[in-house]
């Protein structure tokens, strides 16, 4: 009877543990912000925005809006990285953004356009040595 009783405590033990981890694995928070050029100051539709985080294995990704907004809600708290795409303009990749419990986190990120190659003839100077 001992045995039986030791054993349901250590399962009821073991339930509310298990219950408690899960609890804190839904600590969540949000990010929301716009993503502008950096020359223009306008906003950048069709944006690809992503937030990932290593610990719990989390990747989300969005695409902003007409206006440039993006918003990810049930995000993970922890440090996250944010990864900013766009064709045309060089990506964005900033670590250790921090995500709070329940708070909502607004950013505006810049991107700069990628220059444009002008393609010219190769010119090279000529050398002449004598030996």
């Amino acid at each position: 009877m001992k045995k039986l009783l030791l054993a349901s405590l250590l399962m009821t033990g073991v339930s509310i543990s298990a219950q408690a981890a899960e609890e804190k694995g839904n600590e969540t928070g949000s990010v929301q912000g716009v993503v502008i050029d950096a020359e223009t100051k306008k906003p950048i539709a069709n944006a690809s925005f992503t937030a990932s985080i290593r610990k719990v294995s989390f990747q989300k990704e969005v695409t902003t809006d007409a206006n440039g907004k993006f918003n990810l809600s049930n995000v993970p708290v922890g440090e996250h990285t944010i990864i900013i795409d766009k064709t045309g303009y060089k990506p964005v990749k900033k670590e250790a953004i921090l995500v709070k419990e329940g708070l909502l986190l607004k950013i505006e990120f810049e991107i700069v356009p990628v220059e444009k190659e002008i393609h010219q003839p190769f010119t090279a100077p000529i050398l002449i040595h004598s030996f």
